[in-house]
């Protein structure tokens, strides 16, 4: 298995041991009650779907697949090393933002990776409503506040 010089190991299905383990703890806290699995030390189909619930919450393509950055935004549970988003923008983190929002009610325009006035609007809301900068804008606090919002649409 390779495992990157900072030793974030890549996982996937299949993959066993230790660090199994640990990314199995890390994910637990992640997932609703019904979603959980044992915590053995192998990768199977269950901890296959839970890394890909962490991803949509995390904003990573869902691969199912365990790189540094699930490893690193798992750590921090939060998002991590993420761009500043704001109108104008034309990017696929724009298009899964929209998905979270669209998919708790808070966004009802097109999943189509353009930051246009329809998502600022959204995220000004979404802003309001958590007593940020209202600004429309991405930026870390603001990445926090929608991975919250896609683990309370997952988790709860």
């Amino acid at each position: 298995m390779p495992v990157h010089t900072n030793s974030y190991p890549i996982l996937q299905l299949g993959s066993e041991g230790a660090k199994v383990e640990e990314l199995q703890r890390l994910l637990m806290p992640r997932l609703p009650g019904p979603d959980r699995f044992p915590v053995n030390g192998i990768f199977g189909s269950e901890t296959e779907h839970a890394v890909e619930t962490a991803q949509y919450q995390f904003f990573l393509k869902q691969t199912g697949i365990v790189d540094e950055m699930l490893w690193k935004s798992l750590y921090a549970k939060a998002p991590v090393n993420k761009p500043v988003l704001r109108r104008g923008a034309k990017h696929e983190l724009v298009a899964m933002v929209q998905e979270v929002l669209k998919d708790n009610g808070l966004y009802g325009g097109a999943i189509d990776g353009d930051f246009g006035a329809g998502t600022e609007t959204a995220i000004k809301n979404v802003q309001r409503n958590r007593r940020l900068t209202i600004d429309g804008v991405i930026g870390n606090q603001t990445w926090k506040v929608l991975c919250d919002i896609a683990t309370f649409v997952t988790v709860n």
